[in-house]
């Protein structure tokens, strides 16, 4: 673009990782970028750990964000059910958490560009620009709209409406535990290892530490995560969902939200299934959350000036490790692609989206075929 141009304005529907990652990249080469992100008050930040992936260290490296906090430790240990040792091979992994990223994203996008309780509740899509009607901004106009507003993304069902996601067969059962409130035998038997064991029926759980409160990375700090695919059937599913307070939920229940019933079965059952050290992990953790394990593949992301990022496009299954790293490499390619587009923002998304939806088709195909091997 000439130097008598003013830049392209962008406007982010959503301020969570997959909106920030859009953000900085965006904004990194020149745009004119504005996020907006519903929640008024502070982000969730209790969320699970996180594999860390070149992705999202490469995209936060070249636009002068801090360091990532990172854990991490120099083995794989893979146990068997029946209990010991397991064996151990040398891998070293650097792992992290959403509420790390969040801050470290956070921290390196301008204040001022943020904003908070701001829901985008509707939007015209004209040729060469959109009108983007933001709770408490009035008609925002911006020349492309990105929608990153998450894997329950009310924009995809907007433009997609018969798109369904189709369950995958099995849930995954999330838990934190603070380094500091667990047994020692544990801290010692799960520290520096990537942990892996498969179930007596089938599934498996992983374990990792990732770094603790305000994201703390100190021994003593930290929080263990785990991770355990469970085989539910669909019809079972409502009745899972149900939280404490008896409301229904639809795709997960959170953090706080599982009834004690149900994490009395969790307990019982991680005693007849997995190793004596990962049933007492289980035992020990207070509240453990649930994620039904999806897939959703759209077979378009952009559509006139309004495009699609991260899970609100593709949302692909945890055995990758790549829904955060896939977020990153969708705002990279996006602002590579709209610069090297220039004016002609349209021929910029066809590219991106051709992109795009390679990479993300490829992404679920591998996830399918790890919880083929892993979680069934």
């Amino acid at each position: 673009m000439s130097g008598a141009e003013a830049p392209l304005r962008i406007a982010v529907a959503g301020g969570s990782i997959g909106g920030l990652c859009a953000g900085l990249a965006l904004r990194g080469t020149g745009l004119d970028v504005q996020v907006y992100e519903r929640a008024s008050g502070p982000m969730e930040t209790r969320g699970a750990g996180i594999v860390v992936q070149g992705e999202l260290i490469d995209l936060l490296r070249s636009h002068g964000a801090a360091a990532l906090p990172t854990t991490h430790c120099t083995v794989r240990r893979y146990l068997s059910p029946e209990g010991g040792d397991g064996e151990v091979q040398r891998a070293p992994q650097d792992f992290t958490s959403w509420e790390a990223i969040y801050r470290t994203l956070a921290a390196a996008f301008p204040s001022d560009r943020y904003h908070r309780g701001a829901t985008l509740t509707d939007f015209g899509n004209d040729d060469g620009a959109v009108q983007a009607h933001i709770e408490g901004h009035g008609m925002v106009e911006a020349d492309l709209l990105v929608a990153a507003d998450g894997a329950q993304s009310p924009t995809r069902r907007r433009f997609l409406p018969d798109l369904n996601s189709t369950y995958a067969g099995y849930v995954a059962w999330r838990g934190t535990l603070d380094e500091a409130d667990a047994p020692p035998d544990l801290v010692r038997f799960f520290d520096d290892a990537f942990t892996f064991s498969e179930a007596r029926s089938a599934g498996h759980i992983l374990v990792y530490f990732i770094p603790g409160d305000g994201a703390d990375t100190t021994p003593g700090k930290r929080r263990l995560n785990w991770v355990w695919y469970v085989g539910v059937g669909e019809a079972d599913l409502p009745r899972l969902l149900v939280d404490r307070d008896g409301r229904q939920h639809h795709a997960s229940l959170p953090f706080g939200g599982a009834p004690d019933s149900a994490i009395r079965d969790l307990r019982d059952l991680a005693r007849r299934e997995v190793h004596p050290m990962l049933a007492a992990l289980v035992a020990a953790t207070p509240q453990p959350f649930l994620q039904t394990i999806v897939d959703v593949v759209p077979t378009r992301t952009v559509f006139g000036r309004v495009c699609l990022l991260g899970d609100a496009a593709f949302v692909v299954r945890p055995h990758t490790a790549g829904a955060t790293a896939k977020a990153a490499r969708d705002a990279t390619t996006l602002a590579r692609a709209l610069k090297r587009a220039g004016r002609n923002v349209d021929a910029g998304l066809s590219g991106f989206e051709e992109m795009q939806i390679e990479f993300g088709r490829g992404l679920v195909d591998y996830g399918v075929e790890l919880g083929r091997r892993w979680a069934t």
